[in-house]
């Protein structure tokens, strides 16, 4: 068995990961050689501003159309940036809850589809939010 938790894709999911975690985390991605793309969340803004700023940041191709359906479709593509493991860092996402909490659990809820799917799939792809939220668990100790 491994050291890097990364690798274990049948605990690979949604959860949120505390700031002192992502040195760590980080770490064990590039040592994995998995994907790790970040996205930040800049400002308050309509969901459509939010995903389409996630789209830019995970490099999505040109046909995402920034909604829901999308957003779940290009996370699991397995032709989108093709690697052994994946590894999303989304920051800024109690801005999305505090301006649109309806939207933010929408949100939640499609990441959760598709680390289900993934996981399925025995495919390690972890997305790891920098916002607790009900029913999300911490990123696991090492």
């Amino acid at each position: 068995m491994s050291d890097n938790p990364l690798t274990d894709a049948a605990a690979s999911g949604l959860y949120h990961l505390p700031p002192s975690r992502l040195p760590i985390v980080e770490s064990a991605a590039c040592g994995a050689h998995f994907c790790l793309l970040k996205a930040d969340i800049a400002e308050p803004a309509p969901v459509e501003n939010v995903l389409s700023q996630l789209g830019s940041a995970l490099k999505f191709p040109i046909w995402y159309g920034a909604n829901f359906d999308a957003l779940y479709d290009c996370l699991c593509d397995p032709d989108w940036q093709p690697a052994t493991g994946h590894v999303l860092l989304i920051n800024g996402m109690a801005r999305l809850r505090a301006t649109d909490p309806d939207d933010f659990t929408t949100l939640i809820e499609v990441f959760q589809a598709v680390a289900e799917a993934r996981r399925e799939r025995l495919e390690p792809f972890w997305i790891l939010i920098d916002t607790p939220a009900r029913g999300i668990p911490a990123f696991p100790e090492a």
